[in-house]
């Protein structure tokens, strides 16, 4: 059993869109609930976020977009984008107090009294420097690696969301003490269009993104020869002092948005790899952030089992939590898959 801490506040189900908008809080609730009919926090402790300041989220965004969110905040109407993330009343807020989870997830960390921290209300990893984009409106993946940068000298984000962590990617593109790895379904006008194999960085940042673009229909087992494949021989050879995984369920076989087919034993499988290689390479320092998922029940079921196997106390309980089989790729799948692993080895040099 690890030290592991629990980021909430009741505050975090403010961030939650409105009328039809897939992205609800429901999702964090339900989650919440599971930890707690199997008695979860007589093991991990939960710890309440107060809100950063303005001064900190200049590290990632512009003083500008934030005076924009601001006011439409305030008016509680139209878009922070193109038309993905709706403003509403008290969105300022919402969105601050989230992040700042993230944040007292890293400072938890770098205090050393918890190997594991988790914010399961964070990993808005498509949220840009001067824009919102894809229901998030602050960056704060991009936000706590920045900040982590004065601890650690190498840090490696894990990032398994169904869409491409193309924020991250851009707010970090010439940075050399992060390593940003993706791994995410990829596809002719799928959103966010990005995330291809030849996306590796710029500058110093170059060769520290490495992006692992899925085919839709991807199961378990093409998704773990992938992982197996290019992330774990990545972090063994980086050997990063902290890992941040961003645990998004929306690569669940039945999500609404995505057409990965990753199961909750799948999902187990590549949360266990990254638990072990964070005690292999990092001292045990992990951050467990949440990210997409819009079948809430999915996505409620697969933050509960991984933290559970982060926390050291997955048993029986969690096991009732698990589909009842694993998924496969097709025949068809699997080629597009390893012809995938061949390109990135090719460009990343791996012997």
């Amino acid at each position: 059993m690890h030290k592991t801490a629990f980021i909430w506040t009741d505050e975090y189900y403010n961030y939650s869109f409105p009328d039809y908008h897939p992205f609800k809080s429901l999702r964090e609730s339900m989650t919440k609930r599971l930890l707690e009919e199997r008695s979860a926090f007589h093991f991990i402790t939960l710890i309440e976020p107060k809100p950063i300041s303005e001064e900190v989220l200049q590290l990632v965004h512009s003083k500008e977009y934030i005076e924009f969110v601001k006011y439409k905040s305030k008016e509680g109407q139209g878009y922070l984008d193109d038309g993905d993330t709706p403003a509403f009343k008290g969105i300022y807020e919402a969105a601050l107090i989230r992040i700042s989870g993230s944040v007292k997830a890293l400072e938890l960390i770098k205090g050393g009294e918890f190997n594991h921290a988790i914010n399961i209300g964070g990993g808005f990893h498509h949220a840009k420097r001067n824009r919102a984009a894809g229901f998030c409106v602050f960056n704060d993946v991009a936000l706590i690696a920045k900040l982590g940068e004065n601890s650690f000298s190498k840090i490696a984000i894990v990032d398994i969301d169904g869409h491409h962590a193309d924020g991250t990617q851009e707010l970090l593109i010439d940075d050399d003490k992060v390593l940003k790895i993706s791994l995410h379904m990829f596809h002719p006008n799928f959103f966010p269009g990005s995330g291809d194999v030849n996306e590796i960085g710029v500058g110093k940042g170059e060769g520290y993104t490495i992006n692992i673009p899925l085919p839709p229909g991807t199961g378990d087992d093409g998704y773990l020869l992938a992982f197996d494949e290019i992330v774990i021989p990545v972090i063994e050879r980086y050997k990063p002092e902290l890992i941040i995984l961003i645990t998004g369920g929306d690569s669940y076989f039945n999500d609404p948005l995505v057409e990965l087919k990753l199961s909750t034993h799948g999902y187990l499988d590549v949360v266990t790899k990254v638990h072990h290689l964070a005690h292999k390479y990092s001292s045990g320092r992990l951050i467990m952030l949440g990210g997409g998922g819009y079948n809430y029940d999915a996505t409620a079921r697969i933050w509960t089992i991984s933290i559970a196997e982060i926390a050291g106390i997955y048993d029986l309980e969690y096991e009732t939590l698990h589909d009842p089989f694993s998924t496969k790729s097709s025949q068809f799948v699997m080629e597009k898959i390893r012809s995938t692993i061949d390109r990135i080895k090719k460009i990343h040099s791996f012997n």
